[in-house]
């Protein structure tokens, strides 16, 4: 009897890793959810009251198929006023195509902005053709993707001035902006892209900026921070998933919508991120 016991709990165990990995291996990575974040703030409601922004990250593009189009078809029904992207739209050293097809059909009202990821750098003689016609300094005709590498673009809606900022992630050190305390105007606020969260850090508690970033995939499985910590992943200890806040400064992880080292995700869905602001 104590055998038999034995095998059954053997069978339920071994079933229930099975299920474990069948769902994240096959069914979550595929199950794309809409994340709604409101934002609270006086600073950006004036400029942003009744818009809405779409923030992406870390695609990791092997190819273009159907989930690639049913994300596209998600985004064109949400109608943003912006799309803002925060890196790795390739596998590590991948071929960028599938990334160029899919940047070329992302549109939104005000434009679409970006920044570089580590992975789209791992590919050194290509991670050009993100910004620049091949062989050519002139800039590419694939997308129409604004790229911010270090610079900063504004743009006017409705009147008003909106300052968009971009850190690489081929060189995330904010000495090439001149300092990023020099681009915040005192009496505006500015939109800030990073791949990484750790850029958080770099900026002044005192101005008012809101930053969007990913990287960290919300850490594709749920762990305690320990785990992470000894894992090396300070990212995902610091910033794993979700809003920060300090002081004035804003920031939002998202767990993007794909995959990196391995296909699995575990409670840690990916997600397109919506933004409406409000006072």
């Amino acid at each position: 009897m104590k055998t038999s016991g034995y095998i059954k709990a053997g069978f339920l165990i071994v079933g229930f890793f099975v299920v474990l990995f069948v769902y994240g291996h096959f069914i979550e990575p595929n199950g794309i959810k809409i994340r709604e974040v409101r934002i609270h703030s006086d600073f950006f409601s004036s400029l942003l009251e009744n818009k809405i922004i779409v923030h992406l990250s870390d695609l990791h593009l092997s190819g273009f198929g159907k989930n690639e189009i049913k994300l596209l078809s998600m985004i064109d029904q949400i109608d943003p006023d912006l799309i803002f992207l925060t890196g790795d739209y390739i596998k590590w050293e991948g071929d960028n195509k599938p990334a160029l097809t899919f940047l070329s059909r992302l549109k939104a009202k005000h434009g679409v902005f970006a920044v570089m990821g580590d992975y789209d750098y791992s590919d050194s003689k290509n991670s050009c053709l993100f910004c620049h016609e091949k062989g050519s300094g002139s800039p590419t005709k694939q997308h129409s993707v604004t790229m911010l590498r270090n610079s900063l673009h504004e743009i006017n809606i409705n009147g008003e001035k909106i300052r968009i900022a971009g850190i690489d992630e081929g060189n995330r050190d904010l000495g090439d902006f001149n300092g990023i305390d020099i681009l915040v105007d005192k009496n505006s606020s500015l939109l800030v892209l990073s791949h990484s969260p750790l850029a958080f850090d770099q900026l002044s508690p005192n101005n008012k900026i809101m930053m969007f970033a990913g990287d960290t995939h919300g850490g594709q499985v749920i762990l305690p921070r320990w785990l992470f910590k000894l894992l090396g992943y300070e990212k995902n200890v610091k910033y794993n998933y979700g809003l920060y806040s300090q002081g004035n400064k804003t920031m939002y992880v998202t767990r993007g919508t794909g995959i990196s080292h391995f296909r699995f995700r575990l409670f840690r869905p990916p997600e397109i991120a919506v933004f409406r602001f409000s006072p």
